[in-house]
């Protein structure tokens, strides 16, 4: 079965930091972007799935391209709702996995982690049994 790599292990620790910034949602999106163009042109079942998109916890870090790329794929979910075929769906499932629509694909992206300083998540402490090359080098050193 495809997957994206093979499973990390239970003891694993990550040694670098990770910035996770960019999944921040700092950027004032116009509250337009986030209506439904057109939506008495749509059908419940399409109403339900913006509605649905809009009220996730994704939406905090969605930025305004987020946002148009939801907008584009509105009458794609329109259309599959009203004729259901395995092409249609495909390309729903892909924009949706970009978009981080499922655990795994938050998981993927990293979405929700948020390391705590001094938990050792975030770099700051070195697991047990790791040496701190700060404390070998030279008082003159590189």
């Amino acid at each position: 079965m495809a997957g994206r790599g093979p499973a990390p292990k239970d003891n694993a620790v990550r040694r670098n930091t990770v910035d996770l910034s960019h999944l921040e949602g700092d950027e004032d999106v116009p509250d337009k972007l986030k209506k439904l163009f057109k939506r008495d042109a749509y059908s419940v079942a399409t109403c339900r799935w913006w509605d649905t998109w809009v009220e996730s916890d994704q939406a905090e870090s969605c930025k305004t391209t987020d946002w148009m790329r939801l907008q584009m794929l509105a009458p794609l979910v329109e259309a599959y709702f009203r004729r259901p075929g395995h092409n249609a769906l495909a390309e729903i499932r892909q924009n949706e996995s970009l978009l981080g629509a499922t655990i795994t694909d938050r998981k993927r992206l990293r979405m929700g982690e948020k390391p705590e300083p001094g938990d050792g998540k975030d770099g700051s402490e070195l697991p047990e049994g790791v040496a701190d090359f700060e404390l070998y080098k030279s008082p003159g050193g590189a």
